[in-house]
């Protein structure tokens, strides 16, 4: 009965005769039987899709993987990936790789996921990925793949294809440049003069200042962020977290002739740069939005930073004296001992009698006064005045 059911889609209805293939488990029916209705019907339709991709449904579940994935790649169907990973092809998938490449965008980022998930246990480690690709395809193709599938690899574990890393500068260079300063802030291994060159080459000037402040050159990055990248508010920040008066002091001079960042900078710098020396580098006849406003909010602003450190110096001050106070008070505590307590020179008591004196130290421990000219280190001439305290009897 189901024969005959499948039958009649075979010859009236391919799309749903695939579809039925695809939900109905195939105790339900012959998978022979259908097999060579549909290599007879493809005698006569060889290029029907349907029928093709039910034949390769046939072999899938037959369990002859290889001729399914050939009529899948044949038709760039993707149904090819979920072969591949249900199957764990792995082989299949290297060995095809410069087909799988030419299925479009999509189908292009699911090869290169499938690629990255079969890195485990050394099945496609990212050497024989990369030794592959550098094999095939003309140069800008393979070089785009390599590029998403470093990409992806570098998502899922970026410790898994380090020896890569230099390479990829070169490609989020070419192909992804929005990924490439992310890239460079998560990466500690590659030689930052060559991403340099690579970054100037290509005019990214973000990039560039990451790289020269990370190199030590924090001039040369402001520089390039008032000269290229003409962001006041980027060049403010910048300085601000490295918290280097010579820095203020080169932005100033940078800004000399430039109108807008003069204006940032008397907006957003008074609690960090000295007023007068702004403005006196501000050259004459320099017209400036807002001048007049941007003045005020310079001079609040660096009045607001005066008054904190007054407040704070006043508090330093105030806790200081407590302190002093407080050490003042323990110094002048009295200290107290009993029967037990013995001389730390020869072991007697410590009560009051032959005795004229006893000396007590902080750290507790006690001496008869004529037996401290006996033992070494202690002596009463002077050579404990930080830490000793007498008492008399």
């Amino acid at each position: 009965m189901y024969e005959t059911v499948l039958n009649y889609f075979l010859l009236y209805d391919a799309k749903t005769l695939y579809e039925v293939i695809q939900e109905w488990p195939t105790d339900l029916y012959n998978p022979a039987v259908i097999m060579n209705a549909v290599t007879d019907q493809l005698k006569k339709q060889p290029n029907d899709i349907n029928l093709l991709k039910v034949k390769a449904k046939l072999f899938e579940d037959g369990g002859d993987s290889d001729s399914a994935l050939e009529i899948y790649l044949r038709l760039g169907d993707v149904e090819v990936f979920d072969l591949i990973h249900k199957r764990k092809l792995h082989n299949a998938l290297i060995e095809n790789i410069q087909y799988l490449m030419k299925l479009g965008e999509n189908q292009l980022q699911k090869t290169a996921e499938l690629l990255v998930e079969f890195r485990q246990d050394d099945c496609l480690p990212p050497t024989k990925v990369v030794k592959k690709l550098d094999s095939v395809g003309s140069e800008k193709e393979w070089e785009y793949f390599l590029h998403r599938y470093l990409d992806t690899l570098f998502d899922r574990d970026p410790k898994a294809g380090s020896e890569y890393h230099e390479r990829q500068v070169q490609l989020y260079a070419d192909y992804h440049q929005k990924k490439l300063l992310p890239f460079l802030r998560a990466c500690n291994d590659i030689p930052l003069q060559k991403a340099l060159d690579v970054c100037q080459s290509k005019n990214l000037y973000e990039a560039m200042v990451f790289l020269l402040d990370r190199m030590g050159n924090p001039q040369a990055a402001l520089q390039n962020i008032v000269g290229n990248l003409k962001d006041v508010d980027k060049a403010i920040v910048f300085v601000r977290e490295k918290d280097d008066e010579e820095l203020w002091d080169s932005l100033i001079q940078l800004s000399k002739n430039h109108p807008e960042f003069i204006t940032g900078l008397l907006q957003n710098a008074g609690t960090h740069i000295d007023p007068t020396k702004l403005i006196k580098e501000i050259p004459d006849r320099l017209k400036i939005n807002n001048l007049g406003l941007s003045l005020v909010k310079l001079l609040n602003d660096y009045q607001l930073q005066v008054n904190l450190r007054e407040g704070c110096k006043k508090i330093l001050v105030k806790d200081s004296h407590k302190l002093m106070e407080k050490l003042h008070r323990l110094n002048r505590r009295a200290v107290s001992f009993d029967n037990l307590t013995s001389c730390l020179n020869c072991s007697g008591e410590m009560l009051p009698g032959d005795y004229s004196r006893i000396v007590i130290f902080f750290c507790g421990h006690m001496v008869h006064q004529n037996c401290s000219s006996k033992r070494n280190g202690v002596s009463s001439n002077n050579k404990f005045k930080l830490l000793v305290t007498k008492l008399h009897f």
